[in-house]
């Protein structure tokens, strides 16, 4: 008979390993859409990451101040406003996982940068400037070390 222990060890190895697996996956499609275009990187790829990091920086501006502050319970607040005003924007995701990790939620955790991910593949992507992916990889690295 397995404990409540050893469900709760099961659920999270599973979760992580789809996690895992949705997140390589998202990065071999990446992966092959720029391969398949050599030096596909342009001039207006590059200008829309950069206008793309320049308005995320805008739209979260006060939860990132919070953040650095510590103040979680208020940039988690921040956060909620600004993902109802901005559902499309996938960076609210990282900063929710962000968070969570922070609060000692591991499996939110997962699933936000998960989500992340999904909505934009070049998280994942190291030949982009909006790579997260060792954020990612020490999160579960982390996670595979308390599991």
């Amino acid at each position: 008979m397995m404990d409540r222990l050893d469900k709760i060890t099961i659920a999270a190895i599973a979760v992580l390993a789809t996690a895992a697996v949705g997140m390589l996956s998202n990065h071999e499609i990446s992966k092959r859409r720029h391969d398949n275009n050599p030096g596909s990187e342009s001039e207006g790829d590059k200008n829309s990451y950069a206008l793309q990091i320049e308005m995320d920086k805008k739209i979260y501006q006060e939860v990132a101040s919070y953040q650095k502050q510590g103040l979680h319970a208020e940039a988690m607040a921040k956060l909620e406003e600004v993902i109802k005003k901005y559902p499309e924007r996938p960076r609210s995701h990282v900063y929710m996982a962000q968070l969570h990790l922070k609060q000692g939620k591991l499996a939110d955790t997962i699933r936000d940068y998960r989500r992340a991910v999904e909505m934009e593949p070049d998280y994942v992507d190291e030949r982009t400037p909006l790579f997260i992916g060792n954020e990612i990889k020490g999160l579960v690295e982390e996670a595979r070390e308390k599991l």
